[in-house]
């Protein structure tokens, strides 16, 4: 069964029907009818962690699950160029390149070939194949006339001066608010809105919170003022950039207005392949993230109705 319908069934036991263990967000995965050889040979590793954390023999208590956030189906936008016969062009220095000249994506960093819902593997093609076509094409852009071998000492060092003045600014912060705090409002929202079902109206909601918890984090102290190893100013620095790529998926999951993989609408239930089979791509923007859309070829391999039956 695909990860996000376990994961639906889970968050109706738990939360619409308030049946989890302990009236809890747990329920049980119970292999305690399977062999202790044959969980050592599958799942050695898994079972392992969990005893260590739990300190129960999942081969002889059911375990206690729930589902958590581990992987984003999405990251940063690659370009890519075709061949005269439709396929890709290996040679062509626009493979896995950013917007951003230079900057090459490769791995579970960009969103090429994750779709709409976390398959196992995926991120084993996103780094073995992005990378056997991002290698020609940094070579192709290296080895171009328009390429600068070495960058200018002007650009890197106005970049060095950004950042310096960007912390030397964060490390001054003494206000009132704790960005810790601050980061454990934003994951509880997200996780309870914008993550396994998803309702326009909590959606609103929780865009509105973003947008209080960015004008809190202006009046954040760094907490610690020390000039060696600082984690608290670099969180605080993080957390300014955690709040920007909330917005971008609480407002993409916000316009898509039908259910597609893991993003699960009640009131669109039917995936609308007629209005929405396009990749959804945020720009940067002051007033907030700017949404733009693809569209995904499929001329190989055209999709069918997903049914469980």
């Amino acid at each position: 069964m695909p990860r996000d319908v376990a994961s639906r069934e889970i968050h109706t036991v738990c939360v619409d029907k308030g049946l989890g263990v302990g009236g809890g967000m747990v329920v049980y995965l119970d292999l305690t009818h399977i062999p202790r050889a044959t969980l050592k040979k599958k799942l050695e590793g898994i079972l392992e962690i969990y005893e260590k954390f739990t300190g129960e023999d999942p081969c002889e208590q059911p375990m206690k699950i729930y589902p958590a956030v581990h992987y984003s189906m999405g990251g940063l936008w690659v370009d890519y160029e075709r061949s005269s016969d439709g396929f890709l062009d290996h040679g062509s220095a626009r493979n896995q390149r950013t917007s951003i000249d230079g900057l090459y994506a490769v791995g579970e960093c960009d969103y090429q070939y994750h779709g709409a819902n976390r398959l196992g593997a995926n991120s084993l093609l996103s780094c073995v194949y992005a990378g056997q076509v991002a290698g020609p094409a940094v070579l192709t852009y290296l080895h171009s006339s328009a390429h600068v071998d070495d960058p200018r000492p002007s650009v890197l060092e106005a970049a060095e001066k950004k950042w310096s003045a960007r912390f030397a600014e964060l490390a001054k912060r003494d206000g009132g608010e704790n960005p810790y705090v601050l980061a454990d409002e934003l994951g509880k929202v997200m996780l309870e809105n914008v993550t396994i079902v998803r309702h326009n109206n909590k959606l609103r909601e929780t865009d509105a919170k973003l947008q209080e918890l960015a004008e809190r984090w202006s009046r954040a102290s760094v907490l610690d003022h020390g000039t060696w190893a600082n984690a608290p100013l670099s969180f605080l620095n993080q957390l300014w950039n955690m709040l920007h790529l909330a917005r971008v998926v609480t407002l993409g999951a916000l316009a898509r207005d039908e259910s597609r993989g893991a993003h699960y609408k009640p009131e669109f239930p039917k995936r609308d392949d007629a209005n929405w089979m396009k990749t959804t791509v945020a720009s940067h923007a002051a007033a907030g993230p700017c949404l733009r859309y693809e569209p995904v070829d499929v001329t190989l391999c055209a999709p069918v109705e997903r049914k469980y039956d």
